[in-house]
């Protein structure tokens, strides 16, 4: 007879069931936790999509003719701020707002295409951006990017801003002060349109400093070979304009050889304030067109032809050009010692009113008043002429052909060319005479 312990066999019944529970139990969290797992996965999905779409959302809009909305109005309020005229904003994207982005995609170098995409906008974005640091009035307190490159440019000129943290502080309204002082701009020590015009401007003369300055004795031992010369056979006029012209441009620090190229050009043209003469009598079919015209509608060749300012006054001249400039400058006359025409006659005649006492000006004032012009021109609208002198070989010969081609080119410009390069080697030769 077997002897059955229940006891033991209840309680062992008690233990299975009590692991099969646990087991059923770790099964159904098991299976939780998978399908925890799977919806995390599913949400981290959807999540992931969401968050593409958001960016693809976010991403700049492409414009085009035909768009409409707020983008397009902001579009057309930048490029009018940036210069270029959309014609309005009223968040229309027509004719005159594709134009718009064209011009300022080729100033930009961008496809001109009148589409505003990706690099349109941040191009955009980039010149908005350097217009409001431009126009960004810097004083003390100013802080960032803006008052750092300030005063790293103003360290740069030998005004020690004493570091380039970016924060305006009395070190650098200091430095900003000196600067000012030195350039006799008001000394306050805030930076605005003026003060940094004169900093870009003193860091160019860095990037591109003057040439060495003659000394003072040098100069005028150069004016006192070309008064003195005799072998030029030059008038009294002439002699007179060419030595005022290389006193004014040796002490704008240009290089004698340079010098003697612009003199070799005054040689061949006309005389100080006097007019272009159309008197072609010998020659009817050799006299110019725009002369012509002179004689025909303003009776030129009997009131101007040949003349002096000296004569016929500055009042007198300056309503001819009025009368020239009417008629778009079909017809036209030379005057001075260069033969200025056109535009830039009008602006002579400027000059003539800035440095003569009276209307008709002494032939002295004139000389005064034609060598200023043309300094000015050639450190202005005429600044490429002396870089591509500077470019080339810098001789006088060079100085003489360029000179005649970029600032005066005369009718017969190849042949005027050789001629006043020839000029200009006698002319140096007489210049740098021991």
């Amino acid at each position: 007879m077997i002897n059955t312990d229940y006891n033991a066999l209840n309680v062992y019944a008690s233990d299975t069931r009590s692991r099969a529970s646990q087991t059923s139990d770790m099964t159904l969290v098991s299976e939780e936790n998978a399908r925890g797992a799977k919806n995390a996965r599913s949400t981290n999905d959807v999540a992931a999509v969401l968050t593409l779409s958001a960016r693809a959302a976010a991403k700049t809009p492409i414009l085009k003719r035909g768009s409409r909305g707020t983008a397009v109005e902001k579009l057309q309020k930048n490029l009018t701020k940036l210069g270029y005229d959309t014609k309005g904003t009223d968040g229309i994207f027509g004719k005159d707002t594709e134009n718009a982005v064209k011009r300022f995609q080729k100033a930009h170098k961008l496809t001109a295409d009148g589409i505003v995409g990706e690099k349109t906008s941040n191009a955009i974005a980039k010149a908005l951006e350097a217009k409001k640091a431009k126009e960004e009035v810097l004083k003390r307190g100013s802080r960032g990017t803006a008052v750092k490159k300030l005063q790293k440019d103003l360290t740069k000129l030998g005004y020690d801003t004493k570091g380039t943290d970016g924060i305006f502080g009395k070190d650098t309204e200091n430095a900003v002060k000196r600067f000012q002082k030195a350039h006799k701009l008001t000394a306050d020590g805030i930076v605005g349109e003026k003060t940094r015009k004169a900093i870009n401007k003193a860091l160019e003369g860095i990037k591109n400093p003057p040439a060495p300055k003659p000394p003072a004795k040098g100069i005028q031992k150069i004016l006192d070979n070309i008064k003195n010369d005799k072998s030029l056979g030059l008038s009294k006029e002439k002699k007179a304009a060419l030595t005022m012209a290389a006193e004014r441009l040796l002490k704008d620090n240009y290089e004698v050889a340079f010098v003697a190229g612009v003199l070799g050009n005054i040689m061949n043209e006309g005389t100080p304030g006097k007019f272009e003469s159309s008197n072609y009598k010998s020659n009817p079919a050799a006299e110019p067109g725009y002369l012509k015209y002179m004689d025909k509608h303003f009776n030129y060749r009997n009131k101007f032809s040949g003349r002096s300012i000296c004569d016929v006054g500055i009042k007198a001249t300056e309503a001819l050009q009025k009368k020239v400039k009417a008629s778009g400058y079909a017809g036209k006359f030379g005057l001075g010692m260069i033969q200025w025409t056109g535009e830039r006659t009008e602006r002579l005649i400027a000059s003539y009113k800035k440095y003569s006492k009276g209307d008709k000006p002494t032939i002295n004032e004139c000389i005064k008043a034609e060598v200023n012009f043309m300094a000015d021109e050639l450190k202005g609208a005429y600044s490429n002429v002396y870089k591509k002198w500077k470019a080339g070989n810098k001789t006088a010969k060079s100085a003489g052909d360029i000179v005649c081609r970029m600032y005066e080119v005369p009718r017969d410009t190849n042949g005027e060319a050789k001629r006043r390069a020839e000029n200009a080697s006698k002319l140096y030769k007489i210049m740098t005479k021991k």
